[in-house]
């Protein structure tokens, strides 16, 4: 046999020999970052403000990286098996591809069956001592692998044990693409979004003739809000000329589903796609529709905003969304962190750092953060002023967990409390108010001050009733008074009236006169942000904050 014919034996035998450990570790890398990223975009499709084309490059890179990196490992590990054990069978090499599979299967079960103890990705703190006697399950299955491993040696030798688990592979490969097609079937993850992106452009422009702005504190409750104040008087001068009004409704118990309800004044009852309830709502918006014709610029500062397709009204600082680009490196960071969470025993997840989904903040564009915010108040005292009306809403963290500042709005590393964050959030307000009031537009800008929802930790607590007491106050036009408390039973519901009342130069006091001191108020309940296709709906006829009164009316909404 000539050289060149010895050579390409050789070769055919040591790709056919190598072949199993790279079927093994593409069905890895398959699963790890191609089947878990594809997934997790799709049952989480609303929570991204990207759509799945802006993943699948970033996605690919990370597989290639690391399906390539693994079969160069397993090509060293065989030729230094065939080099120094001098074996003609590479048996070495055979019985690494085998733990291989196995670490593999390990984890195809870990993170597809034993997931079931995962906390929600909402920002609080985990407590992983907590989750880690959840190993339980996953030492009794490693147990029964490794006898598995075991008796497949014994009873089939290596290199049939080899060549089973590369038929496993196969198969699990083949499942996993199944599942993950139905699944981005059934969540439609290929629809373009076309999303709304906003930036920080007129964040520091204000009206010389007038001014409409609701600020938005996340996560505020109405009755620990009103418990700060009164532990700490001072801040009612902070507030001085709002009408504070603890007895409000909200809507949801979460954000998703409540600001389509704030600015489209459209309640959510599961009739369709969330994605399309929301942009027709925005869309019909009859407050978008008196402020525009009213004359005023729109500026939405909402880092996920879910506003599909055509728009009906201009959003002055929003950017086109085919500019963006996910750069690798902090995607992929945040891919990874997510792959831990989801494969590694519960005992090792911690080593993830992940407390939430960080994807929305990869690129340049409005971020919601109290400290970012603070230090856009701070770092630009001067306003520039235009004579073009300016209507602006300011989503931002407020008292989310975690819990993570002081009243200062310094970082705390641990223990912060929510009445702390409570603080900073008034600190961070203080800081608007007194630039407007330094610019002079403090007179000719109507100011909503609210929250979506009160605050409970989603890991720990059952009923969300908790929730429906946001904190709400407000002031209109050149009104002045000291800060004042109304005991109206606002609703979320009423919202759309009272914005166009303060619109007309209402005070906040005219603009909630028709409401009745005594009705039946509803909200609309769900478990949590993660099952809110099913929302019952409840009637409350007493105070907002007295959740355990509420009554199911046994209306029960449903997505088809």
């Amino acid at each position: 046999m000539d050289a060149s014919k010895q050579h390409s034996s050789k070769f055919k035998i040591a790709l056919k020999d190598l072949l199993p450990g790279y079927i093994i570790a593409f069905a890895f890398c398959f699963m790890l970052f191609i089947f878990e990223p594809l997934l997790m975009y799709s049952t989480n499709k609303l929570d991204f403000w990207f759509d799945i084309l802006l993943i699948l490059s970033p996605m690919m890179i990370g597989f290639a990286i690391f399906f390539f990196g693994s079969a160069l490992i397993l090509t060293a590990a065989y030729l230094i098996n065939k080099a120094i054990v001098k074996d003609k069978e590479p048996t070495v090499y055979r019985i690494i591809a085998i733990v291989l599979f196995f670490l593999f299967f390990a984890s195809y079960i870990q993170g597809n069956f034993l997931v079931g103890k995962l906390p929600a990705l909402d920002g609080s703190v985990i407590d992983w001592d907590k989750l880690a006697k959840n190993d339980i399950f996953t030492l009794i299955v490693l147990v029964v692998l490794c006898g598995l491993a075991v008796f497949l040696l014994i009873k089939l030798g290596v290199k049939n044990t080899l060549k089973y688990t590369m038929w496993a592979s196969g198969v699990l490969f083949v499942m996993l693409t199944v599942s993950l097609v139905a699944e981005m079937i059934s969540y439609d993850a290929f629809s373009h979004k076309d999303s709304i992106i906003t930036t920080n452009k007129n964040f520091d422009t204000m009206s010389t003739d007038k001014n409409f702005v609701i600020f938005l504190t996340d996560a505020v409750g109405s009755s620990e809000f009103g418990k700060v104040l009164e532990q700490n008087p001072e801040y009612k001068e902070v507030f001085e000329d709002f009408t504070y009004y603890p007895d409000t409704l909200g809507g949801y118990p979460c954000t998703r589903d409540t600001i389509p309800l704030i600015l489209g004044g459209a309640l959510n009852k599961n009739e369709e796609d969330f994605e399309k309830f929301s942009s027709k709502a925005y869309n019909n918006s009859p407050f978008f529709k008196k402020l525009t014709e009213n004359d005023y610029d729109i500026n939405l500062y909402e880092s996920e905003l879910i506003w599909y397709g055509d728009k009906n009204f201009n959003v002055s600082n929003s950017t086109d969304y085919e500019n963006y680009r996910l750069p690798f490196k902090s995607f992929f960071r945040e891919e990874i962190k997510y792959i831990m969470f989801r494969y590694l025993p519960y005992n090792f997840k911690r080593y993830s750092q992940i407390e939430s989904m960080d994807f929305n903040g990869l690129v340049d564009k409005y971020i919601w953060d109290d400290r970012t915010i603070y230090g856009l108040i701070k770092d630009n005292p001067t306003l520039e002023k235009t004579s073009d009306r300016t209507f602006s809403f300011i989503h931002t963290e407020g008292a989310h967990i975690p819990f993570h500042y002081d009243k200062d709005l310094n970082i705390i590393e641990e223990n912060g409390t929510y009445e702390q964050k409570i603080e900073a959030v008034i600190t961070m307000l203080n800081a608007y108010i007194e630039r407007l009031k330094a610019n002079g537009t403090y007179d000719n800008t109507v100011i909503v001050i609210m929250a979506d929802h009160g605050n409970t930790d989603l890991n720990s607590a059952d009923d969300m009733l908790v929730r429906a007491n946001p904190m709400f106050m407000m002031k209109g036009i050149e009104e002045h008074h000291e800060f004042s408390v109304s005991e109206k039973p606002l609703s979320y519901l009423d919202l759309t009236d009272v914005f166009g009342k303060l619109l007309d130069d209402k005070t906040a006091e005219e603009s909630t006169a028709d409401i009745p001191d005594k009705r039946e108020r509803f909200f609309m309940w769900y478990r949590n942000f993660r099952l809110e296709d099913h929302i019952e709906e409840y009637v409350v006829e007493d105070k907002a904050w007295e959740w355990q009164k509420f009554k199911k009316t046994g209306n029960v909404y449903d997505l088809k």
